[in-house]
């Protein structure tokens, strides 16, 4: 595995092995490893306690972050490489949102608190595989699978439905072969945080093949718009994220009910300022991403025909706030509307004439 020949990685099994401590890898990047996918999220299990453990590494100077501790995790950085190691633990007294953690020295107990067989793969520092639920086979089969009983699994952590599909996504998995689980387990989802269900829709959305486990998702967890997600794809199998959420939610979901970063809710409104001007009116006033976006937005929303991007250079707008703010009291809206007439004019009106527009609109 190609983590494993990283001088960090020896450096830091060697004060393990010194301190007599095993530590084996666990996780997305055994997981990943496996299939020839290289990341940079380094998860380790160790059977040391945190506590110790952060002792430990702060006497051989490493640069130690603490900000997992009380979870019983903390990261060690080597050279800008993250890794993020973990006691040893099993969950109890789980409410479906958080669990009580208990100490084990058991990697087989540790294993069994993780949700897909293929997440529970450990790795020593030799490359030896630690596979406790056949989880290799089912990743080599793209099957996605709990451990134990599903059921139970998630009820422990009712994100669990949204991580299963948004792996099913990952793997190709379209057996839905939890449906009537999940089904009958969806209500609780009322208990997760708004916040952890869109982390997962944006993950699941990152994967190409994700129309048909939105499919299964639809009217059972989340309510979308498939139809003219459908579109989307058809037109643009490459639209970002932002595009995506667009085609797929109601604009009050992921405005008020979503709490989605800036970087997307900034552009929706865009959408929504834009979508239906006249595309000489948005190329004029948006970037060519936007004008692209728009475009497509309106062929989905609008049937409207599919257009080239308009990219001429445009003239200025004649106008300024000083020329009229004596003519006109307050003229900021007016201005706004008097630019808008004179784009869709073709820009040939002069200033006179914008300004006797002005004059117009404003009776």
């Amino acid at each position: 595995m190609y983590f494993l020949k990283f001088p960090e990685t020896k450096k830091l099994f060697e004060i393990f092995n010194n301190n007599h401590l095993e530590a084996r890898f666990v996780g997305g990047c055994v997981r990943d490893g496996l299939c020839d996918v290289r990341t940079d999220d380094f998860d380790i299990a160790i059977n040391c306690e945190i506590n110790k453990l952060c002792n430990i590494m702060e006497h051989e100077r490493m640069h130690v972050i603490k900000t997992g501790i009380k979870f019983s995790s903390i990261t060690v950085i080597i050279n800008k490489i993250h890794y993020q190691i973990t006691s040893l633990r099993k969950d109890a007294n789980c409410d479906g949102r958080h669990c009580t953690v208990e100490k084990t020295s058991d990697f087989k107990q540790d294993a069994m608190r993780r949700d897909f067989t293929m997440n529970a793969l450990y790795m020593d520092q030799y490359g030896k595989l630690f596979d406790y639920f056949n989880g290799n086979e089912d990743l080599q089969n793209h099957i996605v699978r709990f451990i134990g009983n599903p059921f139970e699994r998630i009820r422990e952590d009712y994100l669990r439905i949204f991580r299963y599909y948004r792996f099913c996504a990952k793997y190709k998995d379209y057996s839905n072969r939890y449906y009537n689980t999940i089904k009958m387990l969806a209500p609780n989802i009322s208990l997760l945080s708004i916040e952890r269900i869109q982390s997962e829709i944006i993950k699941l959305l990152q994967y190409e093949e994700n129309y048909k486990i939105l499919e299964f998702m639809n009217n059972v967890i989340i309510k979308c718009n498939l139809k003219n997600y459908k579109k989307l794809l058809t037109v643009y199998p490459d639209a970002h994220i932002t595009l995506k959420l667009y085609a797929l939610f109601d604009t009050d979901t992921l405005l008020h009910k979503f709490h989605l970063p800036k970087k997307y809710t900034n552009v929706i409104n865009q959408y929504i300022k834009y979508i239906s001007e006249p595309l000489l009116y948005v190329a004029y006033k948006t970037s060519q991403e936007i004008q692209r976006d728009t475009i497509i937005l309106q062929y989905i929303f609008f049937d409207k025909p599919l257009q080239q991007v308009i990219t001429q250079e445009f003239p200025t707008f004649p106008l300024t706030y000083s020329d009229i703010c004596n003519i006109i009291p307050k003229p900021g809206a007016l201005l706004k509307l008097c630019e808008r007439w004179w784009v869709l004019n073709s820009f040939i009106p002069d200033k006179l004439a914008c300004i006797e527009y002005l004059k117009k609109i404003a009776k």
